[in-house]
């Protein structure tokens, strides 16, 4: 052996713990060298977990009040529902026509139903069409319409021809009442 590697062996023996941690520190650094190229990976892993944990958070904050919102969901679905027409109910259908004649003091010329559209498979209301045509003076013939708008019944009016001879305005419409198959 050559003197510069006794004096490094006796310095060793003379301190091993200096020797163990600079031997520790060596690997370590060794270790860090060959995975540093897996830093982006793990990086882009941590960020990934890290954005699922903040969109549980939020779910988990947004879940506290989700059963009312639920039943509020419910209220309105059965409100929209209690405002629609039964399809198959032709005869109540014009019923609530005819309850509006008797109190806005209008004549009808003519209340049919109109074509009826298929169904949308899976939706759970259709509209009814009716084409009315009413008679009476411009008051009743605005109260009629606002009667309509703010009924008992959801209606869409789709077109609407309204015609003036003297004091009588005669109105024809092409109107859509919302209904349950």
């Amino acid at each position: 052996m050559s003197i510069n590697t006794q004096i490094l062996i006796g310095g060793a023996k003379k301190y091993p713990l200096l020797v163990c941690s600079a031997v520790i520190a060596l690997v370590l650094l060794l270790a860090l060298y060959l995975r540093s190229d897996l830093l982006p990976a793990q990086r882009a892993e941590l960020d990934k977990y890290s954005m699922e944990g903040r969109r549980h958070r939020r779910n988990i904050a947004n879940a506290a009040q989700l059963q009312d919102q639920l039943n509020f969901l419910i209220q309105a679905n059965n409100a929209v529902k209690d405002r629609a027409l039964v399809a198959g109910g032709l005869a109540q259908n014009l019923q609530y026509f005819y309850r509006l004649e008797a109190e806005v003091g209008i004549k009808y010329l003519d209340l049919r139903p109109g074509a009826r559209s298929a169904a949308i498979k899976g939706s759970s209301y259709v509209p009814l069409n009716y084409i009315v045509t009413i008679q009476g003076d411009f008051i009743q013939v605005i109260t009629f319409l606002r009667h309509l708008e703010r009924g008992a019944y959801f209606c869409r009016i789709n077109s609407a021809v309204a015609s003036n001879s003297g004091s009588v305005a005669t109105i024809n419409l092409n109107l859509d009442l919302l209904g349950v198959p």
